[in-house]
C-alpha cells in the first residue's frame, strides 16, 4: 500500500513537473510572438492616403464570413439571390453564344488575335460597352450579367474573356460614367461603347506589380503650362492587357503637387490620366 502511494506521489510530481515546463515554454513562445510581432509591425511601411481611402470603401458581405473562418453557404444562398433581366438573359443566350461559335481558342493562340468577323461582332453587339449607360450608348447591365457573359466567354476562349473583361472592369468606361466631366462623357462613353476606342488600364510597371498603393517609376506632378493646370508624367508600364489593340490608356499614377496648385480641386496621390 505504501509503495502504491509512493508511485502515486511520483506520477502525480512528474505531472506537475510537466505542466509546469509546458507553461514555461508556451510563455517563451508567447514572449517571442510578441517581439516578432512588434519586429515586424516597425518593418511594415505606414499606410498610405491612398491605402487608408481604400480600406474605408465598400461594404462589408459574405466576405466576413470567410475570414471569420465560419462561412455558412446557407447564409449566402440566403442573402444573395442574382438574377438576370429578361434583355441580359437574351443577350446571353443570342449575342453570347453566337460571339462563342465564331472563336476557335487553337485558332486564336497560334494566331495571337480574334478574326476580323469577331472583332466587328463584338463591337457590332456593344462587348466592349456592358457597363456603359444606355445614354450614352452602352447596354447598362448589372455586375451579375457582366459576370455570366465572362464565364460564357471562357468556356470557349479564355482571350475573348480578357478582352471583354478589360473594357468592363479595368477599363475607365465605369469611372467616367461615375466621375467624369460632361466633356468627357460625351467623347469618349460612345467610342468607347461601340468599340470605336479600345481601352486599357496601365497600372503594372516593372519594379511594382498591379499595386495602385505602391506604384514605382509612375509619377505625375501638378504644374501650370501656358495658363493651364496640367501635369507632368513620368512613366514605365509593362504587362497591360490589350495594350496592342488599345486606342485610349487609363494610366494609373502617383500624383504630387509640391506648389499647391490643386487649391482645393483634388488631392495628392493615386490618380488615373487618360492617354488617347
Amino acid at each position: 500500500l505504501l509503495e502504491s502511494k509512493g508511485h502515486r506521489h511520483r506520477d502525480s510530481m512528474q505531472m506537475q513537473m510537466q505542466m509546469q515546463q509546458t507553461r514555461t515554454l508556451l510563455g517563451l513562445v508567447h514572449a517571442i510572438d510578441k517581439r516578432v510581432y512588434r519586429w515586424a509591425k516597425k518593418q511594415m511601411p505606414p499606410i498610405s492616403k491612398t491605402e487608408q481611402i481604400a480600406l474605408g470603401c465598400g461594404t462589408i458581405g459574405f466576405d466576413r464570413e470567410i475570414f471569420g473562418g465560419s462561412p455558412s453557404l446557407q447564409q449566402l444562398v440566403d442573402t444573395y439571390d442574382p438574377k438576370l433581366t429578361p434583355e441580359e438573359q437574351s443577350f446571353l443566350d443570342n449575342q453570347v453564344n453566337h460571339l462563342c461559335s465564331l472563336l476557335n481558342d487553337h485558332d486564336v493562340t497560334i494566331e495571337r488575335d480574334f478574326t476580323r468577323e469577331a472583332w466587328d461582332y463584338m463591337r457590332d453587339e456593344k462587348f466592349f460597352g456592358l457597363k456603359i449607360p444606355k445614354e450614352w450608348g452602352g447596354l447598362q447591365f448589372s455586375t451579375t450579367a457582366v459576370s455570366a457573359v465572362l464565364q460564357k466567354l471562357a468556356t470557349q476562349c479564355f482571350d475573348a474573356n480578357a478582352t471583354v473583361a478589360v473594357p468592363n472592369s479595368l477599363g475607365p468606361g465605369e469611372l467616367l460614367a461615375r466621375y467624369g466631366t460632361p466633356e468627357q462623357k460625351s467623347y469618349f462613353l460612345p467610342r468607347l461603347a461601340d468599340g470605336t476606342l479600345i481601352p486599357c488600364f496601365g497600372l503594372t510597371g516593372p519594379h511594382s506589380g498591379s499595386d495602385a498603393t505602391s506604384l514605382i517609376g509612375s509619377d505625375c506632378v501638378v504644374q501650370r503650362i501656358n495658363g493651364e493646370l496640367g501635369v507632368m508624367a513620368t512613366f514605365k508600364k509593362r504587362y497591360i492587357t490589350l495594350a496592342p489593340v488599345a486606342g485610349v490608356v487609363g494610366l494609373g499614377l502617383n500624383l504630387s503637387d509640391p506648389d499647391g496648385l490643386l487649391n482645393g480641386i483634388g488631392d495628392e496621390g493615386f490618380t488615373v490620366a487618360l492617354l488617347e
